[in-house]
């Protein structure tokens, strides 16, 4: 761990693990056979198209796709994976993420990003941040995350950034992975250059599990 995590020493951590389980199994198949899907169409990504719900899309077959991961309906997603649909599925993935009744990442964790840190360099907070989500997470909320993060620096790395903005995924990103709240309005180009950082640190950080059927670890 790194040296802002001497700040926070005196939280106490919930046993992440004794709670409900964040996902199940199958839904998180079924969201790795979307994020299989969406690495693989290039043209998707080199368009700017993911997580862009302005795109036409059908609406009807991007509730059937959210449906079907909250079920864990992997026959049903397949199924509309290989008609096609895949900016559904892209969209259907940000729709259920929206839905999570607990956030993406715990809020004892979010601390570090969204507290005040001072001086401490966002590689630092970035590598505290993955170092506890890799200690403190359950299999297959850590699988979870690892695969949105890694599918996000592989869509930062293979699509070309607006030559005025940059790219602007990360930004768009952020309310599914922080609860940004009206008093952090002033603060997010330092917590956008801090995920940024998580996002670029995450394939040295936490390993993810995309060809496998069967479930490294568990969330019981």
């Amino acid at each position: 761990m790194g040296l802002i995590l001497s700040k926070f020493k005196s939280l106490n951590f919930p046993c992440f693990g004794s709670r409900k389980p964040f996902i199940t199994s199958e839904s998180l198949i079924a969201i790795r056979l979307i994020v299989l899907a969406l690495r693989s169409n290039i043209q998707v990504i080199a368009n700017g198209w993911m997580f862009r719900p302005e795109v036409g899309l059908h609406q009807g077959v991007v509730q059937e796709l959210v449906e079907s991961v909250e079920s864990g309906d992997i026959r049903s997603v397949q199924n509309l994976l290989d008609a096609g649909w895949r900016l559904e599925a892209s969209q259907a993935i940000y729709t259920y993420l929206t839905r999570l009744v607990d956030p993406l990442i715990p809020a004892e964790i979010q601390a570090l990003v969204l507290d005040e840190n001072g001086d401490v360099p966002v590689e630092v907070v970035a590598a505290d941040v993955l170092g506890l989500i890799r200690q403190e997470l359950p299999g297959n909320h850590l699988q979870l995350i690892a695969m949105l993060l890694h599918l996000l620096d592989f869509v930062i790395k293979s699509s070309p950034a607006d030559e005025l903005r940059g790219n602007t995924l990360p930004i768009s990103m952020l309310p599914i992975f922080f609860n940004i709240q009206n008093q952090h309005i002033n603060e997010w180009r330092r917590i956008a250059a801090i995920f940024l950082e998580i996002i670029r640190q995450s394939t040295n950080y936490l390993d993810v599990t995309l060809y496998d059927e069967e479930e490294q670890g568990c969330d019981d």
